[in-house]
């Protein structure tokens, strides 16, 4: 698999948005209605997240993530906001986002993930770092 990974530039945002929407929306889902599909393009469009595609041998494209990035104290985190379809299909695919998160400064990776997602980045190097909790007020 000769797959390539790039980012999205925000003036190419909207011609890209019509071919991974309906990838974005399954993974909106487990957001527990936290996002809406609507915010997540406009948190690309304004420049709070940054959009990655993996593109296969037909320049079609397979996966789509959406990154936050942020400085602390001792690193650049790459917090992935949103990913879909087979972004992570091989280590070489996935060897290429970080490589492009490391363009942009970052660090590290995080992101909240379920349990079987954990799983899948497990094999790419990831361990459960916390466990979130929410209590409304």
């Amino acid at each position: 698999m000769s797959w390539s990974v790039q980012e999205v530039p925000i003036e190419f945002v909207n011609r890209t948005w019509p071919f991974v929407e309906r990838m974005l929306e399954k993974s909106v889902r487990y957001a527990n209605g936290e996002l809406t599909i609507q915010e997540v393009k406009v948190n690309v469009l304004r420049g709070l997240d940054v959009m990655f595609i993996a593109l296969d041998e037909d320049n079609q494209i397979q996966g789509v993530a959406t990154v936050n990035l942020y400085n602390r104290t001792d690193n650049r985190v790459a917090h992935i906001t949103n990913i879909s379809g087979r972004l992570l299909a091989d280590d070489e695919t996935f060897s290429q986002f970080c490589s492009l998160l490391r363009l942009r400064g970052a660090t590290c990776i995080e992101g909240t993930v379920r349990d079987s997602l954990l799983r899948l980045w497990a094999r790419l190097g990831a361990h459960k770092k916390s466990t979130l909790i929410q209590i409304p007020l």
